[in-house]
């Protein structure tokens, strides 16, 4: 089954877009082979162009339309799951904070993971400095990691590390 790109790209020119228009326009019984093909080599180059892309078949002596390519082809290249998590950063960075708790959980544990190793020490510069890489309010960040867990500090406040290391 042909990539949905394929389908979009065999239908970006407007000559292969107008064929494939003729065919959908006429319906279940499509158009005759020969008059698809009418107009020398350039229309029969048009016509192998919208067949590999599903678009059409020969059924017969006649060109028929296929719709059921652009149902199959999504279902087919449907995009693997990603992580909720992955769509609230770009470019690395956090560009939300979002409210539902289950993604605060996993934004504060990417978050942890990436800028914070287990047994290690930080200095509330270490911390700000790490966190200003990726977001525009490390001070807020700082506090929700400490606050949820993600980070403990010292009783002076002059050390961080994550828990449990």
């Amino acid at each position: 089954m042909p990539h949905p790109t394929q389908i979009v790209s065999a239908l970006a020119d407007p000559a292969r877009l107008a064929l494939y228009a003729r065919v959908v326009h006429a319906g279940s019984d499509g158009v005759p082979a020969e008059e698809a093909r009418a107009g020398g080599s350039r229309e029969r180059k048009r016509l192998a162009r919208l067949a590999d892309a599903g678009l059409v078949r020969e059924d017969g002596d006649r060109v028929v339309a296929d719709p059921a390519v652009f149902a199959t082809a999504l279902e087919e290249h449907r995009p693997i799951d990603r992580d909720p998590v992955d769509s609230l950063f770009h470019g690395g960075r956090l560009t939300a904070l979002p409210a539902r708790r289950e993604l605060r959980r996993g934004v504060f544990e990417r978050v942890t993971g990436r800028f914070f190793a287990p047994g290690v020490k930080y200095t509330e510069k270490q911390v700000n400095a790490a966190l200003l890489s990726c977001c525009d309010d490390p001070s807020s960040m700082h506090r929700h990691l400490v606050d949820e867990g993600y980070l403990t500090r010292n009783d002076e406040g002059s050390v961080y590390r994550v828990p449990g290391a």
